[in-house]
Protein backbone atom coordinates (compact mmCIF):
# COMPACT_ATOMS: atom_id res chain seq x y z
CA UNK A 1 0.00 0.00 0.00
CA UNK A 2 1.41 3.08 -1.57
CA UNK A 3 -0.36 5.62 0.75
CA UNK A 4 -2.62 5.60 4.08
CA UNK A 5 -5.81 5.71 3.74
CA UNK A 6 -8.09 8.66 4.68
CA UNK A 7 -11.62 8.95 5.05
CA UNK A 8 -12.20 11.13 2.04
CA UNK A 9 -15.67 12.99 1.15
CA UNK A 10 -15.21 14.59 -1.64
CA UNK A 11 -17.69 13.79 -4.14
CA UNK A 12 -20.22 12.54 -1.93
CA UNK A 13 -23.42 12.45 -3.34
CA UNK A 14 -26.13 14.15 -1.35
CA UNK A 15 -29.90 13.77 -1.18
CA UNK A 16 -32.94 14.48 0.15
CA UNK A 17 -34.57 11.37 2.59
CA UNK A 18 -37.95 11.74 1.18
CA UNK A 19 -38.59 12.31 -3.05
CA UNK A 20 -36.84 11.81 -5.57
CA UNK A 21 -32.94 10.55 -5.30
CA UNK A 22 -31.71 13.31 -7.33
CA UNK A 23 -28.69 14.69 -5.76
CA UNK A 24 -29.10 18.07 -4.28
CA UNK A 25 -25.56 18.66 -3.16
CA UNK A 26 -22.22 17.40 -3.30
CA UNK A 27 -19.60 17.14 -0.62
CA UNK A 28 -16.40 18.74 -0.96
CA UNK A 29 -14.78 19.18 2.11
CA UNK A 30 -15.20 20.94 5.55
CA UNK A 31 -13.29 24.04 7.24
CA UNK A 32 -13.26 25.63 10.59
CA UNK A 33 -16.03 27.73 8.68
CA UNK A 34 -18.12 25.46 7.68
CA UNK A 35 -19.30 22.75 5.36
CA UNK A 36 -18.42 23.28 1.81
CA UNK A 37 -21.17 21.54 -0.60
CA UNK A 38 -20.66 21.99 -4.24
CA UNK A 39 -24.41 22.28 -6.46
CA UNK A 40 -24.44 19.79 -9.00
CA UNK A 41 -23.18 21.47 -12.25
CA UNK A 42 -22.42 24.64 -10.75
CA UNK A 43 -20.25 26.47 -7.70
CA UNK A 44 -19.58 25.59 -4.19
CA UNK A 45 -20.42 27.35 -1.33
CA UNK A 46 -19.54 27.12 2.52
CA UNK A 47 -22.76 26.51 4.58
CA UNK A 48 -21.89 27.95 8.26
CA UNK A 49 -21.72 25.54 10.93
CA UNK A 50 -24.06 27.63 12.75
CA UNK A 51 -26.48 26.91 9.71
CA UNK A 52 -26.41 23.21 10.75
CA UNK A 53 -27.54 21.07 13.33
CA UNK A 54 -26.03 18.27 12.72
CA UNK A 55 -23.46 16.51 10.46
CA UNK A 56 -22.80 12.77 10.97
CA UNK A 57 -20.72 10.06 9.58
CA UNK A 58 -21.17 6.16 10.39
CA UNK A 59 -17.93 4.88 10.17
CA UNK A 60 -19.53 1.21 10.23
CA UNK A 61 -22.10 1.80 7.57
CA UNK A 62 -20.82 4.70 5.57
CA UNK A 63 -23.77 6.50 5.62
CA UNK A 64 -23.49 10.06 5.80
CA UNK A 65 -26.66 12.52 7.42
CA UNK A 66 -26.22 16.47 6.72
CA UNK A 67 -29.37 18.54 9.17
CA UNK A 68 -29.77 22.16 8.54
CA UNK A 69 -31.13 24.87 10.39
CA UNK A 70 -34.64 25.53 9.83
CA UNK A 71 -33.79 29.28 9.89
CA UNK A 72 -31.27 28.32 6.80
CA UNK A 73 -33.69 25.92 4.75
CA UNK A 74 -36.14 29.42 4.94
CA UNK A 75 -33.84 31.41 3.35
CA UNK A 76 -32.58 28.81 0.33
CA UNK A 77 -34.17 27.67 -2.03
CA UNK A 78 -32.12 24.22 -3.69
CA UNK A 79 -32.93 22.38 -0.37
CA UNK A 80 -36.31 22.61 -1.37
CA UNK A 81 -38.05 22.68 2.02
CA UNK A 82 -35.88 20.28 2.77
CA UNK A 83 -34.09 20.42 6.58
CA UNK A 84 -31.98 16.86 5.62
CA UNK A 85 -29.55 15.30 3.16
CA UNK A 86 -28.03 11.75 3.03
CA UNK A 87 -25.46 9.94 1.31
CA UNK A 88 -23.52 7.40 1.37
CA UNK A 89 -19.34 7.15 1.66
CA UNK A 90 -17.98 4.37 -0.38
CA UNK A 91 -13.97 3.83 0.21
CA UNK A 92 -12.12 4.22 -2.49
CA UNK A 93 -9.60 1.09 -1.34
CA UNK A 94 -10.54 -2.11 -0.21
CA UNK A 95 -9.10 -3.34 2.73
CA UNK A 96 -8.02 -6.57 4.54
CA UNK A 97 -6.66 -6.54 8.34
CA UNK A 98 -3.60 -8.01 6.40
CA UNK A 99 -3.08 -4.52 4.58
CA UNK A 100 -3.02 -2.89 7.60
CA UNK A 101 -0.72 -4.67 9.42
CA UNK A 102 1.83 -4.87 5.95
CA UNK A 103 1.03 -0.60 5.79
CA UNK A 104 2.97 -0.50 9.77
Amino acid sequence: MNKRPRIDLDGLTLHATEGPSETLAIVRYRTVEGLVLGMPESVDILIPWSEIDRADLCLQTGHITVNFSDAFVKKTNWLGGKNELVGRWIDRLTLRREDVLKAK
